[in-house]
C-alpha cells in the first residue's frame, strides 16, 4: 500500500543531517520558503535544478503543489534564460558515480552510436525507460541556435511530463544531439560546453538521426521519442521519416498545432461564426506555425467539410509577405500545401496589407518577432469583428506578438486572447479578463502518458486529436462562466488524465496498442487505472 513518505518523519540522530530535518512535506515547505527568498529568476532556477538533482520527491512534490507558481520557472518563460546561459550554470561532474539522468551525444559519437546506446541499459537507472525528449538545440523558442544549451528544454519538458502527466522521473531521460553549431557567440566562446564546430548539414543530421532512431527503438522498444526544437527543414522530414516506424511525435508541428486546436475549437464556439465562415491567418510559417495550421485544416476536414474548401480558409504570412504560388520563388516544401495558389493572389508583403485583404476572423502569430500585432492591426481585427480571436503564441515573453493588455485594448474588450507565455490578468471596464495560455504542457503531458500506458507502435495524427479534442472538452462550468479557454493550470494533472484516456481509447481504435490488456476496461476502470499509474512524490510503494 501506498504511504506518505516522511509525514510522520522522527527526529535524526547522530548522522549526516540536523535532528529536525523533518520528512518530506517539511522539506518542500523549507525549499518553497528559500526559493521565494531568491529574487533573480535564472538564480531560481539553478536552485530547482540542483534540488531535482539531489531529491527528485522533493522537487516534484513541490512543482506539483505550486504550478502556477513554478512552471514559468522550469519552463517558458524562464527555461529561454536557462538555455541561453546553459554553459554558465552547467555543473561540474559528479566525483561520486550516479546512474545516467541525461544523455548527450555528439557528432563524433557516430561510429560507435549503436554500442554507446545498447550500453545505456546497464547505465539508467530503469531497465524500461517510458519517454525521452530529444533535441539538436537548432531552434530553442524564438531565440535561434543554442547547441547543447537545448538540454534545457529536455529537461524542462521532462520535468512536466512528470510534474503534469504523472510519468515516473526516472523512466525519462533528456537528450541532446550535439551535431555542433551555427551561433557565432558560442563558437567564440571558450566557456561553451558543447561541440565547437559548426553545425552538420541537414542530409547528415538525417542520417545521424535515423541511426539514433534505430538503436533507441530496439533496445528501448517501449520508450516514447518526442522531437523537440529542430530547426523547420529538419523537423518535417524527421517527423515523415520516423513517425510511421517508431512511436514518435514532434511537439514543436503537432503538440503546438494540438494545444492551439483545443483553444481555437473553443473560440470558435465563442465568436459566433460559424466554422464554414472561419477566415484564419496565421503569421509565421515556420515548423510550429505550419504544423498548428495543418491540424486545424484536418480538424476541418473532420468536421465534414472538403479538404479543398478547407485549406481555402487559411492564409499564412512569412518573413518575404503572403505565402501564394505565383509569389516569384522558391517555396520550400512544408508551406506547399496551405500556400494561397489562386493566379491573381495580390502579391502583399507586409502583415497589416494581408490582414485588411483576408479581414480574418482568427489571427494567430508564431512568428517569435515580439510586437508585431500592433496598435493598428489589432484595432481592425475589433472593428471587423464582434469577437476577434487573436492567438499570440511565440515564446518566450519578448517574442510574443502582442501582449494580453494591448489586446484587451486594441479590440474594446472583446478579444478572445491566447498566448504561448503567461500575462498577468487585465482589468478592463471595472471586469477582471483572464489570458489563455495556449501552451504545450496542457497537451504533451497527457499524451505521453497515454501513449505510454497503451504502448502504442507509433503515434498517429488521430491520437494528437484525440488530445485536442480532450482538451477542448475539459473546461468545468465555472471556467466556461469565466469565459476560459483553457482550465486553469492548477487542474493540469486532472486534465492529463481526460487526455491520457482520449489518446488511449483513439488508439486502441486504430489498432496501434500493444497493451490490449486495457481494451477490456470500461471508462470508469480506464480513468482509475490512469491514475493509480501516475507518479506521486509524497507516495511510495512498499
Amino acid at each position: 500500500m501506498p504511504h506518505v513518505n516522511g509525514a510522520q518523519a522522527q527526529p535524526i540522530t547522530g548522522g549526516s543531517q540536523p535532528c529536525h530535518v523533518g520528512g518530506n512535506e517539511m522539506q518542500i515547505e523549507r525549499a518553497l520558503a528559500r526559493l521565494r527568498s531568491i529574487p533573480g529568476d535564472l538564480e531560481k532556477y539553478t536552485f530547482l535544478a540542483n534540488l531535482r538533482n539531489r531529491n527528485e520527491d522533493v522537487f516534484y512534490g513541490l512543482v506539483g503543489g505550486n504550478l502556477s507558481e513554478l512552471t514559468p520557472l522550469i519552463y517558458t518563460p524562464v527555461i529561454g534564460l536557462a538555455c541561453q546561459n546553459f554553459s554558465l550554470i552547467h555543473p561540474p561532474p559528479s566525483q561520486v558515480a550516479k546512474p545516467l539522468s541525461v544523455l548527450y551525444l555528439s557528432a563524433l559519437d557516430l561510429p560507435k552510436l549503436p554500442e554507446l546506446i545498447a550500453s545505456l541499459k546497464t547505465r539508467l537507472p530503469k531497465d524500461e525507460m517510458e519517454i525521452c525528449v530529444v533535441t539538436d538545440g537548432s531552434r530553442v523558442l524564438g531565440l535561434g541556435d543554442l547547441g547543447v544549451g537545448g538540454m534545457g528544454i529536455s529537461m524542462g519538458k521532462l520535468s512536466l511530463y512528470v510534474a503534469a502527466g504523472g510519468v515516473n522521473p526516472k523512466a525519462t531521460l533528456p537528450i541532446v544531439l550535439d551535431l555542433g553549431t551555427d551561433n557565432e557567440r558560442l563558437l567564440a566562446d571558450p566557456l561553451y560546453v558543447g561541440l565547437r564546430q559548426r553545425r552538420m548539414s541537414d542530409k547528415d543530421a538525417e542520417a545521424f538521426v535515423a541511426v539514433f532512431m534505430k538503436e533507441m527503438h530496439k533496445n528501448f522498444p517501449n520508450m516514447i521519442i518526442q522531437f523537440e526544437d529542430f530547426h523547420t527543414t529538419l523537423a518535417f522530414p524527421l517527423l515523415s521519416t520516423h513517425r510511421d516506424v517508431y512511436p514518435c511525435f514532434n511537439d514543436d508541428i503537432q503538440g503546438t498545432g494540438a494545444v492551439v486546436l483545443a483553444g481555437a475549437i473553443r473560440a470558435f464556439a465563442l465568436n459566433g461564426k460559424p466554422l464554414k465562415d472561419q477566415r484564419i491567418l496565421f503569421f509565421g510559417a515556420g515548423s510550429s506555425g505550419v504544423g498548428v495550421a495543418e491540424t486545424i485544416c484536418r480538424y476541418f476536414e473532420l468536421q465534414g467539410i472538403s479538404q479543398e474548401d478547407a485549406k481555402k480558409m487559411f492564409w499564412l504570412v512569412d518573413s518575404k509577405g503572403l505565402v501564394a504560388t505565383n509569389r516569384g520563388d522558391k517555396l520550400p516544401e512544408h508551406k506547399v500545401f496551405l500556400a494561397r495558389t489562386e493566379e491573381d493572389a495580390p502579391k502583399l508583403r507586409t502583415l497589416e496589407e494581408v490582414v485588411r485583404h483576408v479581414q480574418p476572423t482568427a489571427l494567430l502569430g508564431l512568428s517569435t518577432v515580439g510586437g508585431t500585432f500592433t496598435k493598428s492591426i489589432l484595432e481592425y481585427m475589433g472593428e471587423i469583428n464582434e469577437k476577434p480571436i487573436v492567438f499570440a503564441l511565440s515564446n518566450p515573453v519578448a517574442q510574443a506578438e502582442c501582449t494580453f493588455e494591448e489586446a484587451i485594448e486594441g479590440t474594446k474588450g472583446r478579444v478572445l486572447f491566447a498566448s504561448g507565455s503567461p500575462f498577468d490578468p487585465v482589468v478592463y471596464q471595472d471586469k477582471l479578463r483572464e489570458p489563455g495560455q495556449g501552451n504545450n504542457m496542457y497537451i504533451f503531458p497527457g499524451l505521453g502518458l497515454g501513449a505510454i500506458l497503451a504502448k502504442v507502435k507509433t503515434i498517429p495524427e488521430e491520437l494528437v486529436h484525440a488530445s485536442a479534442q480532450a482538451l477542448a472538452t475539459s473546461l468545468t462550468p465555472d471556467e466556461k462562466e469565466r469565459n476560459l479557454l483553457y482550465p486553469d493550470v492548477s487542474r493540469i494533472r486532472e486534465v492529463s488524465i481526460k487526455i491520457a484516456i482520449g489518446v488511449i481509447r483513439s488508439a486502441q481504435k486504430l489498432g496501434v496498442d500493444r497493451n490490449e490488456s486495457l481494451r477490456k476496461l470500461n471508462d470508469k476502470e480506464l480513468e482509475s487505472l490512469v491514475q493509480n499509474q501516475m507518479y506521486h512524490p509524497l507516495l511510495k510503494s512498499t
